[in-house]
């Protein structure tokens, strides 16, 4: 995806991995812990800050793969002049950022090595191949390390006054861990050359705000939409919203009295069939398209053998439903497995780390088999006196 420099926020997944054998298949690591948070990146941060690497982050976050022998002596070489962790880990960031270029244009065969071949051999990539590169090295230099992926930038339209997350805004960054600190971010992508904004942007945000407003207000629309048209629109126009309500139902009895009217006197069944279809239109378009996100989300969940990723995302908003239901609400920061390991019942923590187990290797592995496990899972959690 194309890449600008950050903005002030990030929306971030944490993944315990680097692509060691193929950008197609993400690697995890045995035995890691996913989840979405908000990452910051870290201010007044104490660089000579002593202390040992917990063993849970040291067994994780510094296994390194099988890998060119360059690639160990090339993390060496580029932090030699540092004193310290954090030092090192900005020389590496700082050399990627400089001596490589960005580009979506890649080979189509799967590399064996894609590190290796990033660093030695084509030198530019995205920000995928920086950041796999960053975490490897940083590993070797006996920095833990993990691969961050999420969107980092926003564009502000001020048409509706909301920032805009594209999907052109996803990225791939690192964190590095030091002890007595925590993990800092670092980005070692340098920004995409091309420009971001053309002469097309501003109708982009046009295009934005009109779609923004559709969802709001007529997908979305609920009884807090109602009263906040009622007391900002309706109050003062009360008139001009009959007068509208009139005029459509006025045009909606006219179509059915053509359509009676042509019935009864045997007129062109064409014209009958396009008033009939004009009606099914006028109907249905409200709802129409909300009926078809259903349809498929809930086509989905009843085959999540066919979209694995897909439906173990709406099988645990399911169970995270029930459970806050029954008092046991996940916060914003914790991942599946942390709350999982917050409840307090044995029984209920153990069926529901069992199906977070289930739902992380469908939705980030891809597993058809884990994904089909899930409604029964749920089933049973849901079932529960």
């Amino acid at each position: 995806t194309n890449y600008s420099p950050p903005v002030w926020l990030q929306l971030s997944l944490y993944l315990p991995f680097t692509l060691f054998a193929s950008l197609a298949l993400l690697q995890p690591v045995k035995g890691a812990v996913v989840g979405m948070q908000w990452a910051l990146r870290m201010h007044g941060f104490d660089e000579n800050a002593a202390g040992d690497i917990p063993p849970d982050i040291k067994n994780i976050y510094l296994q390194t793969p099988g890998m060119d022998a360059r690639v160990v002596r090339l993390a060496a070489d580029i932090a030699a002049n540092s004193s310290n962790a954090y030092d090192k880990t900005v020389a590496v960031e700082q050399y990627l950022k400089k001596n490589y270029g960005y580009t979506l244009t890649l080979p189509e065969k799967p590399e064996a090595d894609p590190v290796g071949e990033f660093l030695f051999r084509r030198k530019e990539g995205h920000c995928e191949y920086f950041a796999s590169a960053m975490a490897v090295m940083l590993r070797t230099l006996g920095i833990p390390s993990r691969m961050v992926t999420g969107f980092r930038g926003a564009e502000f339209n001020d048409l509706n006054s909301t920032y805009i997350v594209r999907a052109s805004s996803a990225h791939t960054w690192v964190e590095a861990y030091f002890p007595g600190a925590g993990w800092a971010s670092f980005d070692p992508t340098p920004p995409d050359p091309k420009p971001t904004i053309t002469r097309w942007s501003r109708l982009a945000l046009y295009i934005d705000a009109m779609g923004e407003f559709w969802r709001e207000w007529i997908i979305n629309y609920d009884f807090s939409h109602q009263l906040t048209l009622h007391n900002a629109v309706f109050s003062r126009s009360r008139v001009h919203l009959r007068d509208l309500g009139v005029t459509w139902k006025s045009g909606y009895d006219r179509l059915l009295q053509r359509l009676r009217t042509a019935r009864s006197r045997g007129e062109d069944r064409r014209g009958a069939a396009i008033g009939v279809f004009v009606l099914a239109v006028v109907l249905l378009l409200p709802i129409g398209n909300g009926l078809l996100r259903a349809w498929k989300k809930q086509r989905i969940a009843l085959h999540p053998e066919q979209a694995p990723a897909t439906a173990a995302g709406i099988w645990y908003q399911r169970m995270m439903r029930e459970l806050a239901r029954r008092g046991n609400r996940k916060r914003p920061g914790q991942t599946p497995f942390e709350f999982a390991a917050s409840i307090s019942e044995d029984s209920l923590r153990r069926s529901v780390a069992n199906f977070t187990e289930r739902y992380e290797r469908a939705r980030f592995g891809g597993s058809a088999e884990d994904a089909k496990q899930l409604p029964a899972l749920y089933a049973h959690i849901a079932n529960r006196d």
